[in-house]
């Protein structure tokens, strides 16, 4: 959706009456609140999202047009109250890092950055719509499943807050976090070493895939990781250094705090077309019984 200014402005409040030709009538606490719930409403009119202008086009017309012309910033109301929702489970666990978010062309967080990029078509249902016909799926489509997605990729933001792939005991439960990301990977569907939380055995991709989808499945609330991995003791193993480490990070301040937006749409010069022409070209590719990333 389109970025618009906050136009709207509280007028003071500061006299003691309004004054009228007929009378002068003292401000009590009723008008103070109906005035501040009419500049709020004003505000809201003044500061909502206008159409964009590219929501009615055919796909054709749209598949031809560059990310930074979407002229986006920001992801669609319903995702930022995921986000909201997000900032509000880390901050009943006193976790202090507060990832930031910007629209990109797919879910990922950067290695050193303590924030996470939202794929562009989470920004409106016409970008919704195109995802899903180009790719047959739209991830991270509905609440739960954004809700999910992002508990994973706050998980790489305190990792990366924190440094924790260089803790000795961190490398020894998940594995080298400066492994080189394969293209694409086999999983074990049958495996109880990984915990399983975003569809395809994901934990299994890299280790700080397999750490990330530890803490989502710790993170998230009602999850009874310790009756649900009971017997899968590797598994359980991993969730109770991440429950022993989060307790001990509960307060703390992150040592990284940068908030760069590395590949942001709003600068990118490629054509939504080549951008999905790529991704249907990684999946024609990957071997059968492989997953790609």
């Amino acid at each position: 959706m389109q970025s618009t200014e906050f136009m709207g402005r509280q007028g003071s409040l500061a006299t003691t009456t309004f004054t009228t030709s007929a009378y002068v009538r003292p401000i009590t606490s009723t008008s103070i609140a109906v005035a501040l719930s009419a500049v709020r409403s004003l505000n809201v009119r003044m500061t909502r999202r206008q159409p964009a202008p590219w929501s009615r086009w055919s796909d054709e017309r749209l598949l031809a047009l560059r990310f930074r012309e979407l002229h986006l910033s920001r992801p669609a109301a319903w995702v930022e109250r995921c986000q909201k929702l997000l900032q509000l489970e880390l901050a009943d666990r006193a976790l202090r890092v507060r990832p930031h978010v910007w629209l990109a062309e797919e879910w990922f967080s950067p290695r050193g950055i303590p924030g996470f990029a939202i794929p562009f078509y989470l920004a409106h249902p016409r970008l919704m719509q195109l995802e899903r016909s180009q790719m047959h799926m739209v991830e991270g489509g509905t609440p739960a499943s954004c809700m999910a997605i992002m508990r994973h990729e706050a998980g790489h933001a305190i990792q990366h807050a924190h440094r924790l792939h260089r803790r000795a005991r961190w490398r020894q439960l998940f594995g080298n976090s400066g492994a080189p990301y394969p293209e694409c990977y086999r999983p074990r569907r049958n495996s109880t070493r990984f915990v399983r939380h975003i569809p395809g055995w994901y934990a299994q991709s890299h280790p700080d895939e397999d750490f990330a989808e530890t803490f989502a499945v710790w993170l998230r609330p009602g999850s009874r990781w310790r009756t649900r991995y009971a017997r899968w003791p590797v598994a359980l193993e991993k969730l109770k250094y991440v429950d022993a480490l989060m307790d001990e990070l509960r307060t703390v301040r992150p040592p990284v705090a940068e908030r760069a937006k590395p590949h942001s749409i709003a600068q990118s010069s490629l054509t939504l077309g080549e951008h999905y022409r790529a991704r249907r070209h990684a999946y024609r590719v990957t071997p059968a019984g492989w997953l790609s990333l």
